[in-house]
């Protein structure tokens, strides 16, 4: 490599905490995933910090006033409580096809164990349990991580954070307020990795594509997923070749016309049979 030769390496392009997760790596073969950061833009940490109220100076007692009449209590529930206590996403199957689908990331995508080699490997998954919590760093931050390990040949690191982010995705719970940043994932994962060739496929873009075909039933008609498809480009050709194998590999005969229907997008699938 260039670096090799110079004894010079430009990481301009790396932020800090990426590097910081790759120096935990080579020390302690494992590093730290990110923390998740709140939907107003407050940090976890942030949160639980609150402010101290100044002490008022004492002041002298004033006289008696009529108590005014209590006002009606409001018993409908505010914007923000309604958002708190907003239930996660429904899986909702168009066909018995589309309920096939969900096992595209479960139990289709194979993921090297980590138990083995030198490895210091010991993680339990993040769990998020409210629309508050937003994921998108967990996501995109171990991305990039994947993305520099992958451009030098870190092969038991890129292994690694499949591996993190598989258990993380698998206990995900999708609200509508995490959608844009499982559609951030994609997109930032389809910008910065090798283009297929053939039937090789990236394993970080391979993971994604499989992660939204799971969960179609979900995010279908979200209007920011109906985007991602208009946008076209490689991950539309992803997401079509795991549907498509996917449901080959069930050998069904489909003996009737499917459809699958999204507001501004349709797919059409023609009388055959699969054996």
């Amino acid at each position: 490599m260039l670096e090799a030769k110079t004894r010079h390496v430009d990481w301009s392009e790396v932020d800090e905490d990426t590097f910081v997760r790759l120096c935990e790596f080579a020390y302690f073969r494992n590093y730290t995933p990110p923390t998740f950061r709140l939907v107003d833009g407050r940090s976890p940490a942030e949160a639980t910090k609150l402010p101290k109220a100044p002490v008022p100076e004492p002041e002298s007692e004033p006289e008696p006033e009529p108590e005014p009449e209590a006002a009606p209590v409001d018993q409908s529930p505010s914007s923000k409580d309604t958002t708190c206590n907003e239930p996660e996403i429904p899986y909702t199957e168009r066909s018995i096809w589309t309920g096939q689908l969900r096992d595209a990331f479960t139990k289709d995508l194979t993921i090297s164990s980590m138990q083995s080699g030198n490895l210091d490997y010991n993680f339990t998954p993040p769990k998020n349990t409210s629309p508050w919590e937003d994921f998108t760093p967990v996501f995109v931050e171990q991305a990039r991580l994947y993305i520099l390990a992958d451009k030098y040949g870190i092969d038991s690191l890129c292994q690694l954070i499949l591996s993190k982010l598989h258990q993380t995705l698998k206990s995900f719970k999708l609200y509508d307020t995490g959608i844009t940043g499982i559609i951030e994932f994609v997109q930032f994962v389809y910008s910065n990795t090798p283009p297929t060739y053939g039937n090789q496929i990236d394993p970080m873009r391979d993971l994604v594509t499989r992660y939204v075909v799971s969960v179609i039933g979900k995010i279908g008609e979200s209007e920011c997923f109906q985007d991602l498809l208009e946008d076209g480009g490689p991950f539309v050709s992803d997401f079509w070749r795991t549907i498509w194998s996917t449901d080959g590999r069930q050998a069904i005969d489909l003996s009737l016309l499917i459809w699958i229907e999204l507001p501004s997008f349709s797919l059409c699938f023609y009388p055959l049979s699969l054996r």
